[in-house]
This record gives C-alpha cells, sequence and structure tokens, in this order.
C-alpha cells in the first residue's frame, strides 16, 4: 500500500526539500518481507523554497617557499583572474616546515585562467583541482543613503526568511577616513538604511 501511494502521489524520490511540517503519521503493515521493515511514514507540510545550487571548481595548491606577505598580492590576482574566492590557511608540511594552503574556487570555465595565474603569481609547480556542489544564497547588491554618503550593501536571501546584509568594506573604509568617524559608525548607519522588505 505505501509503495503504491508513493508511485501515485510522486514524480521523484530524493532527499526531502526545506519545509514547514504540519504533522507526521507512522503505519505498520503486518506482512512479513523477510528482515525488511514493512513500515510507512508521511511527512505533511509546505514547502519554503529551495536553495540555489551551482558547481565550482576548487583548485589548492600548498607551497612552502613564497613569503607569506606575497600571498595577499597573490590573492588580488587572482579574484582579478576570475576567481569567486581565495583563502590562504597556514600549514605544516613535509619535514615539519611551515606552508600556505592556497584554495581557489572558481566556475569551471574559468579553471585554466585561475590556474595560469596560479603559476604566474605563486612558485607552486602544480595545483589539485575537483569540481563541488555547493548551494549559495541569493544576492543583490543594494545602494544606500546614510548621512555619511552613499554606501553598496551586499544582500544575501534565502527560504525560511533567511537574510544577511553586508555594507561593502572598502566604501565604508574611505567614508570613514573622509569624515573622521569610527568604522563602526558607518557600517551602522547602512545597516539602518536598508529598506525593511
Amino acid at each position: 500500500t505505501g509503495a503504491g501511494i508513493v508511485k501515485a502521489l510522486t514524480r521523484s524520490f530524493g532527499p526531502m526539500p526545506l519545509a514547514t511540517v504540519s504533522a507526521v503519521g507512522y503505519g505498520a503493515g503486518s506482512r512479513d518481507l523477510a528482515g525488511v521493515p514493512n513500515m510507512l511514514r508521511v511527512v505533511i507540510g509546505e514547502r519554503v523554497g529551495s536553495l540555489t545550487e551551482d558547481t565550482v571548481t576548487v583548485i589548492e595548491t600548498a607551497i612552502d617557499d613564497m613569503p607569506p606577505q606575497h600571498a595577499a598580492y597573490a590573492s588580488e590576482r587572482l579574484l582579478a583572474a576570475g576567481a569567486l574566492d581565495v583563502c590562504v590557511t597556514g600549514v605544516a608540511m613535509k619535514k615539519g616546515r611551515p606552508g600556505l594552503m592556497l584554495t581557489v574556487l572558481c566556475a569551471p570555465s574559468a579553471a585554466e585562467r585561475v590556474a595560469a595565474a596560479i603559476f604566474r603569481e605563486t612558485p607552486t609547480i602544480g595545483v589539485r583541482c575537483r569540481e563541488e556542489r555547493r548551494y549559495v544564497l541569493d544576492r543583490k547588491v543594494l545602494r544606500v543613503k546614510t548621512r555619511f554618503g552613499v554606501v553598496p550593501v551586499k544582500v544575501s536571501s534565502g527560504p525560511g526568511a533567511i537574510r544577511t546584509a553586508t555594507p561593502e568594506y572598502e566604501d565604508c573604509a574611505r567614508l570613514a577616513r573622509a569624515r573622521g568617524v569610527p568604522l563602526r559608525s558607518v557600517i551602522d548607519a547602512a545597516r539602518a538604511a536598508l529598506p525593511r522588505d
């Protein structure tokens, strides 16, 4: 009976989507299925939307012969070459030498260009690449007016009333210097100026 219900009511079967659950019901049959539980669970709820999914290429390399202060410049150049994100982590390498793990995310179509930039901007002689699925929030940039000036704010949103707002650091720092006020004052003013929708 349970299999018949599933077949009649579904077009596909996979992980349960994000939902607000209103009821859960269980049933058990009397037929012996040779060690397989003869049970059915029904979950009733309202879908709250879904997260956006895409694929990124992850490029990594461990480097033990680059001065740490060069990492910031390399990160800047990799972002200019098409990287979506760059992360540098301190690691212990063979023979106990300290090193840096460079991890770069990019669109698959930009992987070769970004890998070439890694070879150009660092002393590494090899990189590892893999593709990974990721979930991301929808993003947009709003320009809000504050008493210090206009500030771009990155607003991210998703299902279930997920919402974050991050004023752009460089713009806030520039306005704080120009007005002679604490950075936090500009950031707080930008958040307060966001529409409440």
